[in-house]
């Protein structure tokens, strides 16, 4: 019996339901045509946060101004070893594009506030770079001695390799006066001065005969050179070029020259950096000769320099 009715319970719940008039009616869903398709608003980007520069501390910032030197160093090295003057050039350039590569990186830097307004005085020290090689590499671009003559290329090297030092020197020490205290840029890449070739230093010694062509007579000529300067004293009948003897006096120095013949003039050229192969100076050069000819019968004494009381006349001439 308890069964049953659980069963009736069941079809009674199932079957029961109010007849359909009876339900209220569902609502009505309308749907609006339209002819252009709905564009979705874009929902916009948070913004970004605007990025941060850190100004470098004191030490970080010294540290970077060591570290762009040391990167210098070796192009450094690399011109002053160079050879040749083509293998100075192509060091040249290497080293002028790191140096240009060494600003742009300083000008990346955010500088604590102290070194603020050095550090933009630092950087135009190493925009003027450039302009401080073009002047100090004038002087080895040029061909010719002071005197005319051609200029050896050793000469050339030795003065191209010293106007980059002096514009390393430079660069530094505008760079050490913006900055102030406790910046010792330059220290490790400014190279030794450089030892001048023999060329620019040489010397005849005192005495030493220079040339001597044909006979030998018995004149002589006790020659004093008070000047600054060496001299070279030509004995020649007629024209420098063609001389008898020629003799080389240094300054503050004292020579006799023998073995003088004939009539002769004197001829004398005074100057710097003797060059023994050519026979000539290659700086600083004069030329003159004595208007008076000499009688080679007599010993004769002359004075290099203006003295009171001298009784000989003197003319510039053409070099020789």
């Amino acid at each position: 019996m308890m069964a049953i009715a659980v069963g009736t319970a069941l079809v009674v719940a199932g079957c029961s339901s109010e007849p359909e008039s009876d339900k209220p009616p569902a609502p009505a869903t309308v749907t609006t045509p339209t002819d252009q398709p709905t564009t979705p608003t874009p929902t916009p980007e948070p913004p970004s946060a605007m990025p941060t520069t850190t100004s470098l501390s004191p030490v970080g910032y010294k540290k970077a101004i060591a570290n762009s030197e040391t990167n210098l160093v070796r192009g450094v090295q690399r011109v002053m070893n160079a050879p040749t003057l083509a293998a100075f050039d192509q060091a040249r350039a290497q080293l002028e594009d790191a140096i240009r590569n060494q600003r742009q990186a300083l000008g990346d830097l955010e500088p604590p506030a102290s070194a603020s307004s050095g550090h933009s005085q630092a950087l135009i020290a190493f925009d003027r770079y450039a302009a401080s090689v073009t002047a100090n590499l004038a002087t080895s671009g040029e061909t010719k001695t002071g005197c005319g003559l051609p200029k050896a290329p050793a000469v050339r090297l030795y003065q191209a390799k010293t106007g980059i030092r002096t514009s390393i020197i430079e660069l530094s020490k505008e760079v050490n006066r913006s900055l102030g205290k406790g910046i010792n840029y330059g220290l490790r890449m400014t190279p030794p001065a450089l030892t001048p070739p023999p060329q620019m230093t040489g010397r005849g010694s005192n005495g030493q005969i220079i040339q001597r062509a044909g006979s030998r007579g018995s004149g002589s000529l006790q020659i004093t050179n008070n000047g600054s300067v060496d001299v070279v004293v030509v004995v020649a009948t007629s024209v420098p070029r063609q001389p008898q003897a020629s003799i080389y006096v240094r300054h503050d120095s004292k020579t006799n020259l023998r073995g003088i013949r004939g009539s002769y003039y004197v001829f004398f050229k005074s100057g710097s950096a003797w060059d023994g192969v050519s026979r000539q100076f290659t700086e600083g050069c004069s030329f003159s000769k004595y208007d008076d000819r000499f009688d080679g019968k007599y010993d004769w004494t002359i004075t290099l320099s203006p003295v009171i009381g001298g009784n000989a006349s003197t003319s510039k001439v053409d070099p020789f």
